[in-house]
């Protein structure tokens, strides 16, 4: 990210906690519904914005709809705000008819995929933006919504939030989101075994050693998946390259092939080796790994902020039991305590081929902020449009927390599969994937990702 949007992004979230607020981000299981688990009265501002050709007494428009909230029952807390947005919007914009066809995560990614191949996308699909968003807007299959994007809709957008939608200074998405990855910890596994809580990484070893030591999964990682271990070296790489170096490798005007970045890649992998990730992460699931740190079963997980919802469910054996903290630094690193992993980058695009453009964009933007404040107060990330939150008295806990974490933030890196996008991106994961599994040495997966700016 660059400094301006480092900056404008740091003050967003300061203010933010002034208010008393806070944040974070997504995963899920398959379904297909046209419904919603929620019931929260819409936003007015949402609402009044909208009605863009939708008024009383016009024709009634069908508006498809693709995400990757899959799972209307889920405890998440995009989910929950999106389900809410999907059932207020049939209040909300009378003329418009939403058919939401939901899909798991990486399943989405491929149906995604399929349909840009064959110009088969549905009027509005969620999306990730930077790398990712950009082969979309390459092959104009995406509409920009500069044109809808009135000087109101644009004053209640909070600063450095749409920087990851627009290219060639046309705007093709609307943020809902600003999502932070911490390092969560169950302060009940830590006292009954008498391990510290890591301040340095030094500390980190030691505690990955004392659960080994306890047979307890030390930081649950579902690395089945792939992209859980981007965040990892993510996080290894700030704390050794720096933020500002990080997002050069990242973009392809730095470099991977240097000794932080191998400094990086050999941390990450001697704490594979040393039992840092339990016995079998290659072979573990997301949902696994989180339902691993839900039981109590594992002491540690570096995960992103959406991960509040699930610690403080009803269900979750380890409500209450959970606290975050900054991932230590580590010695030697050019990276402070102080920059951290994430920001802001989901939207809903809509497609260029919609016959129904205003009403695609109407309903993109509807989403988008009703959710920004929804997300919020289901504590699963920080709002990038402004609105009246009422009472946050009982807002998640953990948000709190990452709110006060977040405060003074210096910096930051986004999700590397959204910076990235395609190929790139995919070669990012198996590489990580190897470095884990003990197959390839940090000096080669350096030069080979340094391939990718070449």
């Amino acid at each position: 990210m660059k400094k301006k949007v480092v900056k404008m992004i740091s003050l967003m979230m300061a203010a933010v906690l002034a208010l008393g607020c806070t944040a974070c981000g997504s995963t899920g299981g398959e379904a297909a519904d046209t419904g919603s688990n929620g019931t929260a009265e819409a936003d007015d501002s949402a609402a009044e914005s909208s009605d863009d050709g939708t008024g009383a007494g016009e024709e009634k428009v069908t508006i498809t709809l693709w995400s990757q909230f899959s799972d209307p029952n889920s405890t998440d807390g995009n989910y929950v705000a999106f389900y809410n947005a999907l059932e207020s919007i049939k209040t909300d914009m009378p003329n418009v008819e939403v058919v939401h066809e939901g899909t798991e995560s990486e399943s989405y990614k491929v149906k995604l995929k399929t349909a840009m191949a064959g110009n088969e996308l549905p009027d509005v699909f969620f999306n990730w933006g930077a790398g990712t968003m950009k082969p979309y807007v390459d092959a104009g299959l995406v509409l920009p919504l500069d044109e809808y994007m009135t000087d109101d809709v644009k004053s209640r957008i909070l600063g450095g939030t749409l920087d990851n939608f627009i290219f060639d200074g046309k705007t093709y998405g609307y943020p809902y989101s600003v999502a932070v990855a911490s390092l969560y910890i169950n302060t009940e596994l830590f006292e009954q075994n008498n391990v510290k809580v890591p301040e340095t990484y030094d500390e980190l070893l030691e505690a990955v050693d004392a659960f080994n030591a306890a047979g307890i999964t030390p930081i649950s990682l579902g690395e089945k998946d792939l992209w859980p271990g981007l965040m990892i070296f993510g996080i290894h790489a700030i704390r050794m390259a720096g933020a500002e170096d990080f997002n050069a490798a990242l973009n392809g005007t730095g470099s991977f092939d240097t000794p932080e970045m191998a400094e990086a890649a050999k941390r990450v992998q001697e704490l594979a080796a040393r039992g840092g990730f339990g016995s079998s992460a290659m072979g573990t699931s997301e949902d696994d790994a989180v339902a691993a740190f839900k039981q109590g079963r594992a002491a540690m997980m570096f995960m992103g902020s959406w991960l509040n919802g699930d610690c403080e469910a009803e269900d979750a054996a380890v409500k209450g039991k959970i606290s975050v903290i900054k991932f230590p630094v580590i010695e030697g690193g050019k990276g402070s305590i102080d920059e951290f992993h994430g920001g802001s980058g989901e939207t809903f695009l809509v497609s260029s081929s919609t016959e129904y453009p205003a009403e695609a964009a109407a309903v993109a933007q509807y989403i988008c902020e009703k959710m920004s404040k929804d997300q919020y107060l289901a504590g699963s990330g920080m709002p990038a449009w402004e609105a009246d939150m009422g009472d946050t008295a009982d807002l998640n806990r953990l948000s709190q927390e990452i709110a006060t974490l977040t405060a003074d933030a210096t910096g930051y890196v986004y999700w590397l599969d959204s910076l990235t996008g395609g190929s790139k991106a995919d070669t990012l994961m198996n590489e990580i994937a190897k470095l884990i599994d003990g197959s390839e040495t940090p000096e080669d997966f350096c030069k080979n990702l340094q391939a990718l700016n070449e």
